[in-house]
């Protein structure tokens, strides 16, 4: 696989106090990833110093609780309502065995994935409310049911959904509706899945009850989170951080021997890996194959011997499943090359033969093996239906595709990356041809490039000419990256670039059965896997540049392993020329402005893009910082001075509050014109112009503004070298046009 490695600098807002705490490597990847303060990077490395959200900040949780108290103090009978993936039956488990003990009358359902799909339906619920259920707790699902909602409101049940999926308009007439993404796009809760929500209301309930304990089920809380691949920042990540360490020592009979069976002998802590790699699929496998009930039966049994036939029955049955869903690769990929159907930008494909319980894995292999979004479809021809399961690209919305077919489905819902739907097989080629057109249609280059972005660079040939050991290096990297554990979607293991590694430096080798390419630098070794078949191309390279990700060793053997991602000849590479003018610098920082420079081209805190100047080549006096980096380039772009004098200092931050006050109350009294608003508060318009709701105001206008404060500080403080040397990069032309950058904003890349 080919990639266009981007080598990411390290950006202006970098601390060096983050690098005399954590070590250059690991304060660079913070920096990247948004770190820029003392208290960011410490909450994020640390949850000791984490400040987690208040339950009650969830809308409509505080309804639930009550609700379920009530139902707690008449003795009702509350129904957990599940669902059959990983982190469907993980929240069904929790609440399981956190409401039992405090004295709730509960039982729990989840539909089978092979006839019912996700989420209430009519036969099942008919069953549950025969049971004299009387109150219906979702986890996980019911966003998609406002028809089964109203029914069962209409009998006098109370439905409380608990859930992540994407909100329809209007929402369900349900009892209460707690869903994270009501929360501001910048909230803290806002990444959670449907075991942290789940989680959330246990917490709650514990607290409202004044007991204590709830912790003790953040051992299912870290499994859902990963599993369900869910961002892992802020509250999520604190979560997972926080039930690694109860997960290594869970009290479950049946997580434990499920975590014994998975784990690497001689690990002592479960990493986020573990879970992902070795513990979900074995959960998962139940759902997609048989019934999920026997999940929640091995995480809440009391009988040893119990879970240890449900963990060798799950076993068995994730083989099964892997050979199932490479059956299903197979076929479709014979389907893809034989109509060459990766041209058309999307794959929607159907078959009668496949099993609809993995074709989200198989999905997700085809776009990962042809970069296209892909939906696969499960013909069920005695029932005339057909069940589809999809994955798509990053900033290809699988959601809004589907609803725009949505006259032509049964049903169908999920998350922009994620998405399922039914379909009756009359109209299966009319939702083939409508469903593929409207992928393709939001598929463009930018987003089946292939690119690879590099956090950590380390010149090979040069520490070897310096004398420095770059095994040594390596360990100092790979302890450095530790730090910024757990990783997963959304802080994702870095990828470090070795780059002019002399074929005298590396030994290439292959693996036993030939499949897998070896490079040996000095003790360590690095693994491209299912890459064997390139040794040769490689030996003939006289320095490569290799692209990796630091791993621990399972097997012990050295203190890490290097999992390969890429490699090209090293002449690809060089550091970036400077075209631009050699550019002067003029200190006048907290000094009085020469008079002779008193008639230079002056930039005043104007927005970038309105900004003006005189021909190019003469002075700029910046006599305020621009807001970030970006308006510094633009500025600078667009004026190429031969001279740049620096007059500013960081703004006065007092007065924040009460612009944002004023910004709330203009958009309050229907002031929405991003140019009227900055007129009148002085934030830029192009912030302004994200706004949708007064509720993002202080979320996304604090976040930015935190950014702007660590670059104005870093302007501040940095010497006149440190400053000509970044302005000469961002001098440089853009490699991305304004008409691109905004598409890509725009498509939430």
């Amino acid at each position: 696989m080919e990639y266009r490695w981007e080598l990411l600098p390290t950006p202006p807002q970098f601390n060096p106090q983050l690098s005399r705490e954590y070590g250059k490597y690991a304060a660079k990847v913070m920096a990247l990833r948004g770190l820029h303060t003392w208290e960011q990077a410490r909450a994020f490395a640390d949850p000791e110093h984490y400040s987690p959200t208040p339950s009650g900040s969830l809308p409509d949780l505080e309804r639930a609780v009550a609700r379920l108290l009530q139902a707690r103090e008449r003795g009702e009978t509350l129904c957990i309502w599940g669902d059959f993936d990983c982190d469907g039956v993980t929240s069904t488990s929790l609440l399981l065995s956190a409401l039992q003990p405090l004295g709730f009358r509960v039982q729990f359902t989840i539909p089978l994935r092979s006839t019912e799909g996700h989420g209430l339906n009519p036969q099942r619920l008919q069953q549950v409310l025969a049971q004299g259920c009387q109150v219906i707790l979702t986890v996980d699902c019911g966003m998609g049911n406002t028809a089964e909602i109203a029914m069962a409101q209409a009998q006098g049940v109370d439905v409380i959904v608990t859930d992540h999926h994407m909100l329809p308009d209007p929402l369900p007439a349900a009892y209460a509706v707690v869903n994270p993404l009501r929360l501001p796009a910048e909230h803290p809760l806002r990444f959670l899945p449907g075991v942290g929500v789940a989680y959330k209301l246990a917490e709650a309930l514990y607290q409202a009850l004044g007991i204590p304990g709830v912790e003790q089920h953040l051992d299912l809380v870290a499994v859902g989170i990963v599993a369900d691949v869910a961002v892992l920042q802020r509250e999520c990540r604190y979560l997972v951080q926080r039930g690694l360490p109860v997960l290594a020592n869970t009290q479950r009979l049946g997580l434990r021997a499920l975590l014994d069976q998975a784990q690497p002998k001689g690990s002592v802590l479960p990493t986020a890996q573990d879970v992902g790699f070795r513990l979900a699929p074995k959960l998962n496998a139940i759902g997609r194959l048989e019934d999920a009930s026997l999940a929640v039966e091995l995480l809440t049994t009391p009988d040893p011997e119990r879970a240890q036939a449900l963990v060798q029955h799950f076993v068995a049955l994730n083989e099964e499943r892997k050979h199932l869903t490479q059956q299903v690769i197979q076929e479709a990929s014979q389907q893809v090359e034989s109509m060459d159907l990766a041209r058309e930008g999307a794959i929607v494909l159907a078959e009668a033969g496949w099993n609809p319980g993995v074709l989200g894995i198989a999905a997700a292999r085809l776009v990962e093996q042809y970069h296209c979004p892909t939906v696969l479809i499960a013909k069920d021809e005695a029932a005339g239906r057909g069940y589809g399961s999809g994955r798509s690209l990053p900033g290809v919305n699988l959601v809004e595709a589907i609803e725009a077919v949505r006259p032509l489905l049964l049903g169908g819902g999920g998350h922009p990356m994620a998405a399922g739907i039914q379909v009756d097989l009359s109209c299966l080629a009319a939702v083939q041809l409508a469903l593929r057109r409207e992928l393709a249609a939001r598929v463009s280059p930018d987003h089946q490039a292939r690119t690879l972005a590099v956090e950590i660079v380390i010149d090979w040939e040069l520490l070897a000419s310096q004398g420095r050991d770059g095994v040594a290096e390596l360990d100092e990297v790979y302890r450095q990256v530790q730090l910024l554990q757990p990783f997963g979607h959304g802080n994702p293991n870095p990828v470090v670039a070795l780059m002019n590694v002399r074929c005298g430096s590396v030994k290439l080798g292959i693996s036993q059965n030939g499949r897998h390419l070896k490079f040996e630098l000095g003790s360590r070794t690095l693994w491209f896997w299912q890459a064997g078949e390139e040794l040769e191309r490689w030996q003939k390279c006289q320095a490569l540049d290799i692209a990796l990700q630091l791993e621990a060793d399972d097997r012990g053997r050295q203190p890490w392993q290097g999992k390969v991602l890429a490699v090209r000849p090293a002449g690809e590479w060089q550091a970036p020329t400077i075209s631009a003018p050699r550019l002067q610098i003029q200190d006048s920082r907290q000094k009085p402005l020469p008079d002779s420079q008193q008639g230079a081209i002056c930039y005043d805190g104007q927005e970038a893009e309105n900004f003006v100047p005189p021909p190019k080549g003469k002075e700029l006096v910046l006599a305020r910082w621009p807001w970030l980096p970006a308006d510094l380039a633009q500025l600078l772009q667009q004026v190429q001075p031969r001279t740049l004098i620096l007059a500013a200092s960081a703004s006065p931050r007092e007065q924040i509050p009460q612009q944002i006050a004023q910004l709330q109350a203009l958009w309050q009294a229907g002031r929405r014109d991003p140019e009227d608003l900055a007129a009148a508060t002085g934030f830029p318009r192009q912030w302004l112009a994200e706004l949708d709701s007064p509720e993002q105001i202080p979320t996304l206008l604090m976040g930015r503004l935190q950014e702007s404060q660590a670059f104005h500080r870093w302007l501040d403080e940095a010497s006149p070298t440190q400053i000509a040397q970044l302005c000469q990069r961002l001098m440089q032309s853009d490699p991305l046009s304004r008409e691109t950058r905004e598409k890509r904003e725009k498509n939430g890349e």
